[in-house]
């Protein structure tokens, strides 16, 4: 099976993961995409592989010299709950022309917009047909580590052991919770996660949630003078006092404040904020600014607000910079094959930022997707195929390390 007929098989089975479900996985529809890719691994006869049917966790590998280097790609199963990947229908675009490519009726994938179209030119896309998502956010990853698998397993190329884990739920959060180190004893890994070809990140947000419980007092309307108490208008108190620094007005390495959620009535009110910040100090001071609102607000009104932050994840760049091998070999890798590496922030977070705080150092690779969790989610073919090449050329490099 070719790279582009795993892509879009694996595309076809809706995956979106669940953040208000406290469970793992948080969606049963991502067992169907597991179950799916365990029958290639063990068609391909790889020497383990591994089904966690409880966590809906793949781990596999490929035996080699084992008195090369252990190393370990990942990716996950899930998709972003921010729109449906029911009834994913694909546009296939060959030899593309630069222009704006029209998804349907209402929906144009625009290059004013999305200007990285412009790099593509020649080249295949695949494209949304503008009601879902594409699902390249991680099902390319996948693809092209099953692609490099299948290379090894197909070549007799000398190579240490390639280990692969598959994991549900990171699009919330969660994707490293019941991840088992015991079954993925690497040197050293590597997410394969990113977008352009040639992405390589060690570098992530810190990331923390806040969550505000309002409790205010209702009073029948006709009688509510200096009794009623409004959970709503003191949570609009709340957004107004947080600093203009959102998603969409900051970019490269600045952080911010993103208002995630909010329902309530009279009687009560609950808000959840994202906090993300590269600069661990402040990370800390943003963190501290929620704490000088609500205790602000508390001392106006009686106390009625409760206030919980909790960290979600940090910076890898912490932990990687002590030993850059990890990110040298993946360099080497692509510069190879004639591409030249893309040092990036990733304005977000992996599963391996977690992993490398487990003590795993784990990078993030691009894949060649653009534009994830959105209608005008798209891909180049081409550059699936070449990200998989580094995957092949990292392996190689090992065997002269």
């Amino acid at each position: 099976m070719d790279i582009l007929d795993r892509f879009i098989k694996y595309i076809k089975i809706p995956t979106n993961s669940k953040s208000d479900i406290d469970k793992i996985p948080s969606t049963e529809c991502q067992r169907n995409l597991a179950k799916n890719i365990v029958l290639e691994l063990r068609e391909m006869n790889l020497d383990e592989v591994y089904f966690d049917e409880t966590n809906c966790y793949i781990y596999a590998i490929l035996k080699g010299n084992e008195r090369l280097p252990k190393i370990g790609f990942i990716s996950h199963l899930d998709t972003s709950e921010e729109v449906s990947d029911e009834n994913v229908n694909p546009k296939i675009i060959k030899n593309y022309d630069g222009k704006d490519v029209k998804l349907n009726d209402d929906v144009i994938l625009k290059v004013d917009e999305f200007p990285d179209l412009k790099n593509h030119i020649g080249k295949t896309l695949i494209t949304t047909d503008g009601t879902t998502l594409l699902g390249a956010d991680d099902k390319s990853g996948i693809a092209e580590i099953m692609n490099m698998l299948e290379y090894f397993k197909n070549n007799k190329i000398d190579h240490g052991d390639i280990y692969v884990a598959f994991t549900p739920d990171e699009e919330v959060g969660r994707g490293t919770e019941k991840f088992d180190l015991g079954k993925f004893k690497v040197d050293f890994a590597y997410t394969v996660d990113g977008s352009s070809v040639g992405e390589i990140s060690y570098e992530n947000f810190n990331a923390a949630t806040v969550k505000i419980d309002i409790k205010g007092i209702s009073a029948h309307l006709g009688s509510a003078k200096n009794t009623m108490v409004n959970s709503m208008l003191i949570a609009n108190e709340i957004i107004n006092n947080v600093p203009n620094e959102r998603p969409e007005n900051t970019d490269r390495r600045e952080g911010f404040y993103h208002l995630d959620s909010i329902t309530g009535n009279c009687t009560n009110t609950k808000l959840q904020f994202k906090i993300r910040d590269f600069d661990l100090n402040n990370f800390k001071l943003r963190k501290k600014k929620f704490e000088e609102i609500v205790g602000n607000l508390n001392s106006k009104y009686n106390n009625c607000i409760k206030l919980v932050i909790e960290d979600t994840y940090y910076n890898m760049k912490e932990k990687i910079t002590n030993n850059m091998k990890v990110v040298d070999i993946a360099k080497e890798a692509m510069k190879k094959i004639d591409i030249e590496p893309q040092v990036v922030p990733i304005r977000g977070g992996t599963d391996g930022a977690e992993l490398t705080y487990m003590g795993l150092n784990c990078p993030n690779l691009g894949t060649g997707g653009h534009n994830f969790h959105s209608i005008y989610e798209y891909i180049c073919l081409e550059d699936m195929i070449k990200s998989s090449e580094i995957l092949i050329e990292i392996v190689k490099k090992c065997t002269k390390v």
